[in-house]
């Protein structure tokens, strides 16, 4: 477990070694104290949510950097999402599984990821506008890497693409819990 504080938000990664060796399961579990005080802040936990590393850190051969610009179907923002990968250069492929009542806990990814929704229904909302938006067996989306929070009320199934995640980084970061 790693405890750490980044520009000023308190965050805790959690791996859980995988028994085949080079898989990781990301799960978590959590309190995190402040080292500026002596008091405890905690992250926020997932609870049956999982995601599974299927193809660690892969560099790409060739320098890659990338722009997304994210406008969303629900009109309820004006203003597209930019993401730009100044380092887009390492892939991480993993899976994402969500038992029925599913929360995956307010988290972010140091990189965007590419999500392929492939069973079931999550309702995602990022801490940027608080507008849960829903995604469904079949869809693709963007994770800006932002805030963000991922729950199914019936189970769900995903595969994800993360892209410019830092070597030496897992692809998830749990935080603190965001009121939206």
């Amino acid at each position: 477990m790693v405890t750490n504080t980044a520009g000023g938000i308190l965050r805790r990664t959690v791996l859980k070694a995988g028994a085949a060796a080079g898989v990781l399961a990301v799960s978590g579990s959590a309190s995190a104290a402040d080292d500026t005080d002596d008091e405890t802040n905690d992250v926020d936990e997932p609870d049956g949510f999982e995601v599974t590393v299927l193809g660690e850190h892969a560099p790409f051969v060739d320098d890659v950097a990338a722009t997304f610009e994210l406008t969303y179907a629900d009109g309820e923002t004006d203003d597209p999402t930019v993401v730009e990968l100044e380092d887009a250069s390492t892939v991480v492929v993993a899976e994402a599984t969500w038992e029925a009542g599913a929360r995956s806990g307010w988290h972010r990814h140091p990189g965007m990821s590419v999500v392929h929704m492939v069973e079931g229904e999550i309702e995602h909302t990022m801490e940027d506008d608080c507008v849960p938006r829903t995604y469904a067996a079949g869809d693709a989306w963007i994770d800006p890497g932002h805030v963000h929070r991922a729950d199914s009320e019936d189970g769900a199934f995903a595969y994800v693409t993360f892209l410019g995640i830092p070597e030496d980084e897992p692809p998830t970061e749990w935080v603190e819990p965001v009121d939206c």
